[in-house]
């Protein structure tokens, strides 16, 4: 016996929330690609006149190991991470991952390359990413005449 299935032509629309929900995530405040289990990892965003703070969360990495490219607005990780255990260990659940990851972030406004400086303690790593010159606010004064 055959079966008739009625055609449903909205049955593939993604609904709002839906959209809205991916519209969000792929905002210039997040990041904007990732090998990061396929989502951008977790990232604080700080902005000050004179530049911008980027936070990044990673804990037990080597330093020698972390590679920052910086390019117009444009922010670029890559790094590796090793795990080990204890010999004859049995693992019950592995919450972060040996391996090489990738991370691109883009900020509001181009950045000064020449006076990027990072820093890593307990755990966090911290960019100072001054806002390239052409980039800052002025104030500008009238003259009167």
């Amino acid at each position: 016996m055959a079966n008739i299935t009625r055609y449903n032509p909205f049955s593939e629309v993604v609904s709002l929330r839906d959209a809205m929900d991916r519209l969000f995530e792929e905002s210039i405040i997040s990041p904007r690609s990732s090998s990061v289990s396929g989502r951008g990892m977790a990232a604080n965003l700080y902005e000050t006149r004179d530049g911008y703070t980027l936070q990044l969360p990673m804990p037990g990495i080597n330093v020698e190991d972390v590679e920052i490219t910086v390019q117009q607005d444009t922010v670029q990780l890559k790094w590796e991470t090793k795990v080990q255990f204890p010999e004859g260990a049995q693992v019950h659940w592995n919450g972060f991952q040996a391996g090489r990851y990738q991370q691109s972030f883009t900020v509001p406004a181009p950045i000064n390359a020449e006076g990027v400086e990072a820093q890593y303690e307990n755990g966090i790593l911290t960019l100072q990413l001054p806002k390239a010159e052409h980039a800052k606010a002025r104030t500008i004064k009238i003259n009167a005449r």
